[in-house]
């Protein structure tokens, strides 16, 4: 069976398949948007993700997903990859290049530090379920520490120590910062008053010209505030 045919044709050749919410498809929706492609964002519910793996739309059964000309590509880190080497964001040098996936891959620990607390049915539960990761030895705080160090270790001021920004700094900055937006019960964006590095790293990536201008007229009920510049400022 060809990918092509799994997902619905359209005028746009890129289309990509998340829920409404930034999580991991908000690297690929900035991206695709540097690189200036054609694409769709297809912002699915729950039971149309369900139809979707029940129909083997999804390679591995996750979300985010791409339909590209070329098949279909899921994964949120090699959606990152291959569209940002189409836009730049991927060093030359192949040390570098190698620098920079270790900060991809390190980030993941990070990125399911709340997957335990999903299934929770009552709100308070949960929310309580979520403090305690960012509790003095939670999972969160422990990897909260560890990316400040290794954020305030480089010697520009880019993940990988690059001389401008990478894909690194894409899934860290959307990643990270997204987890802070309101849309998570019991994670409150003061906890991050505690990483000035983290919020120093904040604005840098916000202020980037072509992030800029990426989240330049962010709507108004969306959760795209935590991309501003000066968003976190109030805990500075």
């Amino acid at each position: 069976m060809d990918d092509n045919d799994d997902v619905e044709k359209s005028e746009q050749p890129y289309q990509l398949y998340y829920f409404p919410i930034p999580g991991r498809a908000e690297s690929s929706r900035v991206v695709l948007s540097l690189a200036n492609l054609s694409w769709n964002d297809n912002q699915i519910d729950g039971k149309e993700y369900v139809q979707m793996k029940s129909d083997g739309q999804l390679p591995w059964g996750l979300v985010p997903m791409l339909r590209t000309p070329n098949g279909i590509l899921a994964e949120s880190s090699a959606i990152l990859r291959y569209i940002g080497g189409m836009v730049g964001l991927i060093p030359s040098d192949p040390f570098q290049v190698a620098k920079v996936n270790e900060f991809i891959d390190g980030m993941e620990p990070f990125s399911r530090v709340l997957s335990g607390t999903f299934g929770i049915d009552d709100v308070e539960e949960k929310a309580n379920a979520r403090r305690a990761v960012f509790n003095a030895k939670g999972d969160g705080t422990k990897n909260l520490k560890l990316l400040q160090r290794k954020i305030t270790e480089s010697s520009t001021g880019w993940a990988a120590s690059t001389d401008k920004m990478n894909i690194a700094d894409i899934k860290i900055f959307t990643e990270l910062f997204g987890l802070f937006s309101g849309n998570y019960d019991g994670v409150d964006k003061s906890i991050l008053a505690d990483y000035p590095g983290l919020l120093e790293y904040h604005d840098k990536v916000a202020n980037e010209p072509r992030m800029v201008a990426h989240y330049a007229d962010p709507l108004s009920d969306s959760l795209q505030w935590t991309y501003q510049p000066g968003a976190f400022a109030d805990l500075l």
